[in-house]
């Protein structure tokens, strides 16, 4: 239940060597032998279809129905893109097999693509499926927290160099917090009625539940952290090279998150084969939850996946001022929204 919960910014992605790029796409390849292209869903392969490979940020899930929607509905192949969607993991850096060319588009968060961008690595945010992030941080029901000041002197599981945490602690002067590295497993949580866990408002709240723990939560979004959640990025030199593929994939994402909304009890049984370890009544409950981060004024006004500069470049002096990067940058060289079809 809790497979998707480290997300790319608690691991050293960037320390990886190009001997386990090297092993992780040789599992890559054995996998998507099996599953994951558009011509497996909608019937003999065309010679004429690109082929563009997608690889998730974690485990696959409802989180990225949108995607899984468009291979199902063959937006992608109508489009001409002969799309494989490979699952990540714990051990697998998206950003950092986009980077290798190891594959074409990649999902992750608007921090994470800025600290790539900071460390010399040119990806770019071409949609995002999220609006706000779904990551919260729950605690157990009953406890007194009206908000994130009212953290310290409770403990708090949380993975190292969390960007969001760290403009948390920042901003609601938490220099009493009793920080706990997050090792993927709720059993401290569980057993700790004064701390509190990262997780997400589609995961953690309904597994807990499964097991009798009444939990409740802080919506990150709520802190005013200004990240986009499920970004799909390419490199630079991909888009430049391959515009019209960019602008099929992106379109063709949008449809699918336009049918996935409401329509996902018809795609999640796909997005299971992918992930057996998760049940299909979990991922339907992940796309009731996801719902409101993904539509909101603006996606109304300016179509799904939408994004602003003004945004970005919010995230990015949050991200300074909390010490997760250095220096400004252009965040005009970030992010993309011309391959955005409108309403």
């Amino acid at each position: 239940m809790f497979n998707h919960l480290f997300k790319p910014s608690s691991k050293k992605w960037l320390l990886a060597g190009a001997a386990l790029v090297l092993m992780l796409m040789s599992a890559c390849s054995n996998n998507a032998s099996n599953k994951g292209s558009s011509s497996a869903e909608g019937g003999e392969k065309s010679a004429d279809l690109k082929k563009v490979r997608l690889i998730e940020g974690w485990y696959a899930k409802g989180e990225d129905g949108g995607y899984f929607a468009a291979l199902q509905q063959n937006y992608y192949k109508d489009k001409g893109i002969d799309m494989t969607i490979q699952p990540g993991g714990p051990e697998v850096s998206g950003l950092q097999l986009v980077a290798a060319g190891k594959a074409d588009f990649g999902i992750s968060y608007a921090d994470e693509i800025l600290k790539a961008r900071e460390q010399g690595i040119p990806v770019v945010g071409i949609l995002a499926g999220f609006q706000s992030t779904p990551q919260v941080l729950i605690y157990h029901k009953g406890q007194k927290i009206g908000d994130f000041s009212d953290l310290n002197g409770k403990t708090v599981y949380i993975g190292t160099g969390v960007p969001y945490w760290e403009f948390i602690k920042s901003k609601y002067k938490l220099n009493e917090v009793n920080e706990m590295k997050y090792n993927g497993q709720l059993v401290n949580f569980i057993n700790n009625p004064n701390s509190l866990n990262q997780g997400y408002i589609t995961n953690e709240p309904y597994a807990l539940s499964k097991q009798g723990v009444d939990v409740d939560y802080l919506k990150i979004a709520d802190s005013g952290y200004a990240n986009y959640a499920d970004v799909l990025f390419t490199t630079e030199d991909y888009l430049k090279k391959n515009p019209d593929i960019v602008k099929a994939v992106v379109q063709a994402s949008q449809q699918g998150w336009s049918y996935y909304l409401d329509n996902y009890k018809t795609v999640n049984p796909l997005i299971q084969t992918y992930n057996p370890d998760m049940t299909v009544e979990a991922m339907n409950y992940e796309a009731e939850q996801e719902k409101p981060f993904i539509i909101n004024e603006e996606t109304k006004a300016s179509g799904i996946g939408y994004m602003t500069e003004e945004r970005w470049n919010t995230l990015m002096d949050q991200m300074i001022e909390s010490g997760s990067l250095t220096k400004k940058q252009d965040v005009k060289e970030a992010f993309r929204t011309e391959f955005l079809a409108k309403p």
